[in-house]
């Protein structure tokens, strides 16, 4: 019969066993260039939140009006969230 309890030895010695090998440290240019997309993305967030911003203003100013602004409306929209897309996607590492 096995005992319950499980001593520091066998518990070191399966550790040991199943440990996986460390990953290699990332270089520098790697890293340069992670902070390089990092950076560009945080520019096309900026874009598409001013983008977004620019949208509800018109939205916000002009609901009470005669006039149609419609197409305004849904090219900013849709530029804006295809600019956070973007963003978020160079600051990600997709």
């Amino acid at each position: 019969m096995e005992s319950l309890h499980n001593s520091k030895q066998d518990l070191a010695a399966a550790a040991g066993a199943s440990a996986e090998p460390a990953a290699p440290a990332p270089d520098a240019a790697s890293l340069e260039n992670h902070e390089r997309l990092f950076q560009r993305g945080l520019k096309w967030l900026g874009a598409g939140i001013f983008l977004m911003a620019a949208s509800f203003g018109i939205n916000f100013f002009l609901y009470d009006t005669e006039t149609s602004f419609q197409t305004s409306m849904y090219v900013l929209t849709s530029l804006g969230a295809i600019c956070i897309m973007k963003g978020l996607v160079d600051m990600l590492g997709f």
